[in-house]
C-alpha cells in the first residue's frame, strides 16, 4: 500500500491544493493520500476564512482520501513546530511512506542541504545566530543573515558548496539564501526536512514545486490565484469580488464553499476582538508573559498601549515594532485568545507532538486504509470524541481540549453571526463522502 502524506491548512482549498494532489497521484501512483489539517486557528495566528468540517470536505471531494486534525497547540505555532507536529502525526499513522509539499524552489538537494545546516545548528552557525539575535534582531532575520554567512564561510563542505554555486536558482551562492528563506513555502519545506532528518525516520520527501501566484500575490485574476487573493476576494466587497473566489476554486471545494456560505458567514480574525480586550483587560502583565510566544516585552507593550485598542487587526498592527513582527505579534495574541500557555507547549513537546490521532473525516473507498491505520498507529486513534476520554492519558486529553476548546470558540461566533444555535464539537461527525 503506497500512502503519502500531506501537512495543510486548505484556507481555502484551491486549484493549486488540487495541482498538488493530481501531482502526487502522477508520480507515485499512491494508492492513498493522508492529509494531516489544522483545525479552525491557524499558523499565522489568525482563524480559519471557514471552518475545518468544511475544508475537510473540500480536501475529500478534492482527491484526498483521510483528512487527520494537527492539533490546535502546533497549528497555531511556529513554522518549526507546526512542521514538526505534523511529520510525527504522519510518522504515528504507521502507514504514510512519503511526505509531499510544495515550494518555491525547484531543487530538493539544495533545500535538504540547508536542512542539514539548520538540524545540525553547526557550532559557527549557532555563534552567528545568537549575535544577530543580541544584536536585537528578528528571529527570521537572523537565521537567514547567519545562513548566509555560514555558507559563505569556509566551514561549508566543497559538496555542498558545489550545489550552492551550481544551483541554477542560486547562481551566485549565498547571496541568495535570504530570497530563498523569504518565501513562506521554502521555509515550510526546511522545516519538514528538519523533522524528518531529527527524528531519523523513513518518510520519504518529495518536493513538488509551487505553481500559480506567489503565496502572497492578491490578482484573482491569475489562472492559479493564491488563497490570500481568494480570501480577499470571497470577503470583499464589491459585488464582482465572491464569484471571482469562487471561480478561483476547483469546481468540487466552491460548490461546497457556496452551500457552507448559504448558512454561515465568512470568520475574520476580527470577530474575536471582543473577547481577546476582555482577556487584555483582566489578565496582568505577569500572567500575560506567561502564554506562548509573549514575552515580558511585548506584554509590556499590551498593557501601555491597550487604551489604543479598537479591533484585533488594528491592535497587531500598533504592536508591530522593529524586532517584534507582525506574524508572531498576531500567533501571541491567538495564544492568548485560545489560552495556550508556554506550560502547555512544554507539555505537548514531552507527549511527542501528537499523542493521538484524531480523524475529521474520509472517503468510503479508503476503507483499507483504515484499516491498516488501525492496525499500525503509533498512537490512539480518535474517530468518535465523545470516546476519547476513556483511551487518552491525562495529558494527552488535556492536549485535546486545547482542541475542543478552539473548536467552540470558534463555533459560537459562527453560531452568533448566523443567528443560530452553536454546534458542540461532541456532536459533530466524521465527514464521509
Amino acid at each position: 500500500m503506497n500512502t503519502v502524506g500531506v501537512i495543510a491548512e486548505y484556507n481555502p482549498f484551491h486549484k493549486g491544493h488540487l495541482y498538488q494532489i493530481e501531482e502526487i497521484r502522477r508520480r507515485t501512483g499512491a494508492d492513498y493520500i493522508i492529509i494531516a489539517m489544522s483545525g479552525d486557528f491557524l499558523q499565522r495566528g489568525t482563524p480559519a476564512i471557514i471552518d475545518k468540517y468544511t475544508r475537510t470536505k473540500m480536501a475529500l471531494s478534492c482527491g484526498a482520501d483521510l483528512v487527520l486534525e494537527l492539533p490546535c497547540l502546533w497549528a497555531v505555532s511556529s513554522a518549526e513546530d507546526f512542521a514538526a507536529a505534523g511529520v510525527t502525526l504522519l510518522e504515528k499513522t504507521g502507514c504514510v511512506d512519503m511526505l509531499c509539499f510544495g515550494a518555491e524552489h525547484h531543487e530538493l538537494t539544495l533545500l535538504e542541504t540547508i536542512a542539514d545546516i539548520l538540524a545540525e545548528e553547526p557550532e559557527d552557525f549557532s555563534r552567528r545566530l545568537g549575535d544577530h539575535l543580541r544584536e536585537g534582531m528578528p528571529f527570521p532575520a537572523a537565521r537567514s543573515l547567519a545562513l548566509t554567512e555560514y555558507i559563505a564561510s569556509e566551514a561549508l563542505s566543497e559538496t555542498a558548496a558545489g550545489l550552492l554555486a551550481n544551483d541554477p536558482d542560486s547562481a551566485a551562492g549565498s547571496a541568495h539564501i535570504p530570497d530563498l528563506l523569504a518565501c513562506p513555502n521554502n521555509i515550510l519545506a526546511l522545516e519538514y526536512l528538519k523533522a524528518i532528518r531529527r527524528r531519523n525516520n523513513t518518510l520519504t520527501p518529495l518536493l513538488i514545486s509551487r505553481r500559480g501566484a506567489g503565496y502572497h500575490e492578491e490578482d484573482i485574476r491569475h489562472p492559479m490565484a493564491s488563497a490570500t487573493a481568494i480570501r480577499q476576494a470571497l470577503t470583499g466587497t464589491q459585488s464582482w469580488a465572491d464569484s471571482a473566489g469562487l471561480d478561483a476554486m476547483p469546481d468540487a471545494a466552491a460548490d461546497i464553499l457556496r452551500d457552507c456560505r448559504r448558512e454561515y458567514p465568512y470568520t475574520d480574525p476580527d470577530d474575536f476582538s471582543a473577547q481577546l480586550a476582555y482577556l487584555l483587560l483582566s489578565l496582568s502583565r505577569q500572567q500575560l508573559a506567561q502564554y506562548q510566544d509573549c514575552n515580558t516585552e511585548l506584554a509590556g507593550r499590551i498593557k501601555s498601549l491597550l487604551p489604543e485598542f479598537h479591533s484585533l487587526e488594528q491592535f497587531s498592527g500598533i504592536l508591530k515594532s522593529r524586532n517584534l513582527t507582525h506574524t508572531r505579534i498576531s500567533r501571541s495574541l491567538c495564544h492568548i485568545l485560545l489560552g495556550l500557555t508556554q506550560e502547555d507547549y512544554a507539555l505537548g513537546r514531552s507527549l511527542d507532538y501528537a499523542p493521538y490521532l484524531r480523524i475529521l473525516g474520509f472517503r468510503r473507498e479508503a476503507a483499507p486504509l483504515l484499516t491498516r491505520l488501525d492496525a499500525c498507529a503509533q498512537a490512539p486513534v480518535i474517530s468518535k470524541l465523545a470516546d476519547a476520554s476513556s483511551i487518552l492519558p491525562e495529558d494527552a486529553a488535556k492536549l485535546l481540549s486545547h482542541d475542543i476548546f478552539a473548536a467552540d470558540l470558534y463555533e459560537q461566533n459562527l453560531a452568533r453571526r448566523a443567528k443560530k444555535t452553536a454546534r458542540s464539537e461532541y456532536s459533530r461527525g466524521l465527514v464521509i463522502i
